[in-house]
């Protein structure tokens, strides 16, 4: 998740927002436009309804790592990636203030701007959104609360099809890392992060969304599935380079990219299903519902 010196002035202007961005702005609507479609006859009509709205909101974390703003930049970029092999092996505990710890500890050594956090960034949003849920369940003509569960699923689907990019789970995230762990900035990373927006697979989503119940080792298990993949993107190098050439994408290419989309819109689409179902024995303080809705 770090920035070359020596790229293109194209793709440097786009890294004025978050470094290696996960497929694309083009990738993320498409794969949280499909989500929600994918839970049609589950959750409210309001959020099929709003999903263009979902689909552009989603790019939004991307937009929060904009070289301008400095501190909001150095909070939010590291929930777009987690370089499993700095963890030595190890587990991950299970909240964001005892991974700091570990992190910090001399078996590691790091902070979490090298490591990363995207798996608590994901946990973190699917309970945002879970509350947000809850409290339409109770005032569920409230237009005021329907947006902030739509902003809030769309930030959630973001975290979500980040994880599900294989190269946003490693060391090796833009070229295979140097002996310091540093990265050569291959150019590899741009190449997988368009694949969907420039493909458009959409290909038919097999398998139903799932409860995850207890999430984070839900979480942690997908995770570790699409770090599985990183030696398969590697594979990849030369098809890709051909494709980014203006070649035709090989079959295995199409192939690799559909099962990522797929992961993506099934992940992302469990990770709401589970917020919503969670709702339902959420309480909520009186002081969190107004008795009548804002008025402007």
């Amino acid at each position: 998740m770090r920035v070359s010196p020596g790229l293109a002035l194209g793709v440097v202007a786009l890294m004025s927002t978050c470094p290696l961005l996960a497929w694309h702005a083009e990738g993320h609507r498409i794969t949280t436009f499909e989500a929600v479609t994918l839970l049609a006859e589950e959750l409210p009509q309001f959020l099929q309804d709003g999903r263009d709205q979902m689909a552009w909101d989603s790019i939004d974390p991307d937009l929060m790592c904009n070289r301008s703003l400095p501190q909001l930049r150095d909070r939010e970029s590291p929930d777009h990636y987690l370089d499993l092999e700095l963890l030595q092996g190890g587990g991950l505990p299970d909240t964001r203030s005892k991974f700091l710890e570990h992190i910090a500890s001399p078996e590691v050594g790091m902070g979490i701007e090298k490591v990363g956090g995207l798996p608590y960034a994901v946990v973190e949003a699917t309970q945002r959104l879970t509350l947000a849920f809850a409290q339409v369940r109770h005032q569920p003509a409230d237009e005021h609360l329907q947006a902030k569960v739509m902003l809030y699923a769309a930030q959630l689907a973001h975290y979500a099809a980040d994880l599900c990019q294989p190269l946003h789970t490693t060391i090796h995230h833009d070229g295979r890392a140097l002996e310091d762990y540093s990265s050569p900035y291959t150019g590899i990373h741009q190449q997988v992060d368009a694949l969907i927006g420039r493909l458009k697979p959409q290909a038919e989503i097999r398998g139903e969304p799932l409860v995850l119940k207890p999430i984070f080792p839900a979480v942690v298990e997908e995770l570790k599935r699409s770090h599985a993949e990183v030696d398969r993107v590697y594979q990849l190098e030369g098809d890709l380079a051909l494709l980014e050439a203006g070649g035709e994408p090989s079959a295995e290419l199409r192939s690799w990219t559909r099962d990522r989309y797929r992961a993506s819109v099934l992940f992302t689409a469990s990770l709401i299903l589970t917020a919503w179902r969670e709702s339902a024995d959420l309480q909520i303080p009186d002081w969190g519902l107004p008795e009548q809705p804002p008025t402007n």
